[in-house]
């Protein structure tokens, strides 16, 4: 047996870019979310029908912008620490480590309330 002094997660998931993450923070600030954070659910929340395929880029880009903005928006926070219930993804998981931001996504409730 030993101490851990801090906080240690059950179980999480985790992509490439988790190992450049920080794992310790003498002052964390922590984000809490609810949110999924991976490219794949701006598609399957909408369907858009085009006539024209020139403006199927401009959908392609709109999906990128908008995870974009979000990514951005935690980081802007001031959180050095985001946990969501549900997945982050790995689009995510490098934008974080490369800002030196630690990030864990599907954390249990019982880690969320902790």
């Amino acid at each position: 047996s030993f101490l851990v002094e801090g906080v240690a997660f059950m179980r999480t998931f985790s992509y490439a870019g988790f190992e450049q993450q920080p794992k310790t923070f003498a002052t964390p600030k922590i984000l809490l979310l609810n949110l999924e954070l991976e490219l794949k659910s701006e598609r399957a929340n909408a369907e858009i029908r085009i006539d024209d395929p020139s403006k199927y880029q401009s959908i392609v880009d709109a999906e990128w912008d908008i995870i974009y903005e979000k990514l951005a928006r935690c980081a802007d926070s001031g959180a050095n620490i985001i946990l969501s219930k549900l997945p982050i993804g790995d689009l995510a998981t490098q934008y974080f480590a490369d800002r030196g931001l630690f990030c864990a996504g599907r954390v249990g409730p019982a880690d969320m309330i902790r």
